[in-house]
């Protein structure tokens, strides 16, 4: 699947077009560049997958930010600042992701560790758009 973006409004559009694949034990991984939309995308999913949810935050500094689910937890995950795999398996974050809904931001140190199930989501910017391409 690929897709364009010129806004916001419609990167909440393809992020939400992802949202019949979000199940327990889903993950989705996705990489690109700085200030490319991952974090937006993000947001809009979690707020599909759980209307009641108002607010998401960035995980950077906190690693993992988590949001409620009828059916399991929803994982927001961002790898930027771990160091080695051996920080990823501290966190717990590899039994979780037979569970949960995890949403993997910068996974790339993790990447050979995550289920062949995992739909990974490429941002990449051209002049004057974001395009969105996924493995699905």
């Amino acid at each position: 699947m690929k897709f364009e973006s010129f806004s916001v409004d419609d990167t909440k559009k393809i992020a939400e077009k992802f949202y019949s694949f979000a199940k327990p034990g889903q993950c989705f991984a996705l990489y690109g560049d700085l200030g490319f939309g991952k974090t937006t995308f993000s947001k809009f999913l979690i707020q599909k997958i759980n209307p009641k949810i108002q607010e998401v935050t960035s995980p950077t500094f906190t690693i993992i930010q988590t949001y409620p689910h009828i059916d399991c937890e929803i994982l927001h995950v961002d790898c930027y600042r771990l160091k080695s795999k051996d920080e990823f398996y501290e966190l717990g974050l590899d039994e979780a992701l037979n569970t949960s809904i995890t949403i993997i931001e910068w996974p790339e140190i993790i990447h050979d560790l995550l289920p062949s199930s995992t739909i990974d989501i490429v941002f990449q910017k051209q002049i004057d758009k974001i395009i969105i391409s996924s493995n699905i």
